[in-house]
């Protein structure tokens, strides 16, 4: 059971740490064992569920059948880069009032929302700008 909390634990910390936003378990795994703190798969995924299950990190699931999981923070959404995978936050695009237009028009009750958008991030967009400045 030790080994469980500190897998859990290693991934907080590493999350916590990180510049990078939402992890694949491949690439949290890949990232333990650079930090000598390796784990197989299995009990990666395991750590994971845990932390989902206490609210601790949620799960963005996208088109590609990756999950990604990020820490619980403020409300955002995401940019999906189509060039490099990296998931990106972005700001909210349904605030308060877009989201109660939007329910009196649909009948709908909307209690939360994930967007995820495709192009390009800061930095593939900016490589392939000065790509065409090149030709």
């Amino acid at each position: 059971m030790a080994r469980k909390a500190r897998i859990s634990a290693a991934m907080l910390a590493l999350m916590k740490t990180s510049d990078h936003h939402a992890w694949t378990l491949e690439a949290i795994q890949a990232e333990l064992a650079g930090r000598g703190a390796p784990a197989d798969f299995s009990s990666i995924f395991r750590a994971a569920e845990r932390l989902l299950s206490e609210g601790a990190i949620i799960k963005v699931l996208l088109d590609d059948g990756r999950s990604r999981f990020e820490l619980v923070a403020a409300h955002h959404d995401h940019l999906h880069c189509t060039a490099c995978d990296t998931l990106v936050p972005v700001p909210c695009v349904i605030e308060g009032t877009t989201s109660a237009a939007l329910e009196a028009e649909t009948g709908v009750a909307i209690s939360r929302h994930h967007i995820v958008f495709s192009g390009l991030c800061a930095d593939c967009r900016a490589d392939e700008t000065s790509d065409r400045g090149r030709q």
